[in-house]
């Protein structure tokens, strides 16, 4: 009898063993799995992927650019030119230093029909968690790669997944491709749901598989971080809103070397800002002219931009929706976009998506997604439009990056109040898509999320779920409320 008891507890307690070794396949996923999806050139592109003459494509294309500049004798002089009003620039000579800097390593542009390269892309296209990728994350400061540090730290690397894309093409082409990603993920871990997190570009990229895959219900969280769901006001370049003066320059260069203080660019602003008011005013003035002057214009487009970075249909789907149609007429016109080319139908129905955006947030809100959007503010917008006085994050403005909040002009105040408003009046969150899910955050730049500060922090909880993605929920639990000051990597309320 005692044989047959030991039999029967070996064969239970081996059964037992064998079932805890078994069960992880078959068991349901305990924590939703985080998906990160990067911005525009946070991800590297190669050509010749795959082959043993694999290279890196630099980033937009430039190549070391200052010793690019430098290097070319005919930018130099044209430039130190600008700086002496008693000296005339040579256009052509400007115009072919410039062509030549970009054309020196450019392999970036797409095809006329905004394809991709042959034998072009990614090589780090990842189905496995992060926890097999340290070496992109274990280490990282700054960007994507330290909200990913951040998320790994708050859930477990195991449960965060990172979304590489060649980040030139078509938003909804990406957009696809997540989708198949998505349920990569969620065979791989048995969950029902993932929780999406895009940045930058990344967040027109989540825009545009809302706009396709809402209705599948795959999504538990959504989170946007200083995304370009609305587009960016410096695109308004492809419509020709094109001005330069001496005073947006000069007070540009002032907010920047402010707000890149401590920073690596805080340098390059301050060597700019001591070359005086004289020599940079005299040079905005030049510039100022040179873009006033359509034939100039139409050469520094046609031969610079157009062969350079024209085909890239990410760019393009930057434009603002309220700026697009003027931005294909004035480039149609110029022979710079051809409207029967797959490069203008895909940023069609991108513009479509764009326009869709509010709808389509409200849509997964009530479907019981948790959305959080955080949008940043607090620098003047890029000195080469006319919308240089928008508050921006250095380079998303603030109002698209919100979804639609009321924003005073850089340095300027609102005249409303009430519990949307900020206390320092740049900003009324009640004309936002989603005013009760939606924070604004001073100081932190574009994509400037450090690991370990206070921002970073709060985007990985709500990501997460350790708090729930409205303004309430995170101002009981964390005493942060919706507008929110970065000093020193920590946030304040404002």
């Amino acid at each position: 009898m005692k044989s047959v008891i030991k039999k029967i507890t070996c064969f239970m307690l081996t059964l037992i063993m064998l079932l805890s070794v078994a069960m992880p396949a078959f068991a349901k996923a305990n924590v939703t799995p985080v998906i990160l999806v990067h911005g525009l050139g946070a991800n590297p592109v190669y050509t010749n992927v795959g082959t043993d003459s694999e290279a890196e494509i630099a980033n937009l294309g430039l190549g070391d650019i200052a010793a690019d500049i430098f290097q070319n004798k005919d930018l130099v002089n044209e430039v130190v030119k600008m700086m002496d009003p008693a000296r005339k620039p040579n256009v052509n000579k400007l115009i072919g230093a410039l062509s030549n800097i970009v054309g020196t390593d450019n392999d970036i542009n797409c095809t006329v029909n905004g394809n991709i390269k042959k034998g072009q892309g990614v090589n780090n296209y990842w189905t496995t968690p992060l926890s097999q990728h340290k070496d992109y994350w274990q280490n990282a400061d700054v960007a994507e790669s330290a909200i990913a540090r951040q998320l790994c730290k708050t859930v477990g690397a195991k449960n965060v997944y990172c979304f590489n894309y060649d980040w030139r093409q078509d938003v909804c082409l990406t957009a696809k491709q997540l989708n198949t990603f998505i349920k990569t993920v969620k065979k791989q871990t048995k969950a029902k749901k993932v929780s999406l997190i895009g940045c930058s570009l990344g967040g027109a990229v989540l825009s545009a598989y809302i706009d396709a895959y809402k209705n599948q219900k795959d999504v538990n969280r959504l989170v946007f971080a200083n995304p370009a769901i609305g587009g960016v006001d410096v695109a308004r370049a492809y419509a020709l809103d094109l001005v330069i003066n001496k005073k947006s320059v000069l007070a540009y260069l002032k907010c920047m070397e402010t707000a890149f203080a401590g920073g690596s660019s805080q340098g390059l602003f301050k060597a700019l800002s001591v070359l005086g008011d004289k020599r940079i005013g005299y040079a905005a003035d030049y510039l100022g002219k040179f873009v006033k002057n359509k034939k100039n214009v139409t050469k520094l487009y046609m031969q610079v931009v157009k062969p350079w970075i024209g085909n890239i249909p990410s760019l393009w789907e930057c434009v603002p929706y309220n700026s697009f149609d003027k931005a294909v007429s004035e480039m149609s016109k110029m022979g710079f976009l051809d409207k029967k080319s797959g490069l203008y139908k895909k940023i069609k129905k991108y513009h479509a998506v764009q326009g869709r955006f509010n709808k389509n947030i409200k849509a997964v809100k009530k479907q019981g997604v948790e959305v959080a959007i955080f949008a940043s503010y607090g620098t003047m917008g890029i000195p080469v439009t006319s919308k240089v006085n928008n508050q921006t994050d250095a380079l998303i403005d603030t109002k698209y990056a919100s979804a639609g909040a009321t924003v005073a002009n850089y340095g300027k105040k609102l005249k409303a109040s009430g519990k949307y408003v900020s206390r320092d009046k740049a900003i009324n969150a009640k004309t936002c898509a989603l005013p009760n899910n939606t924070w604004f955050l001073k100081d932190v730049q574009h994509m400037r999320f450090y690991y370990n500060s206070d921002a970073t922090k709060l985007v990985a909880n709500i990501a997460c779920g350790k708090v729930k993605a409205n303004i309430t929920a995170v101002k009981k639990k964390y005493k942060k409320g919706q507008f929110l000051k970065e000093v020193n990597k920590k946030l304040k309320n404002v």
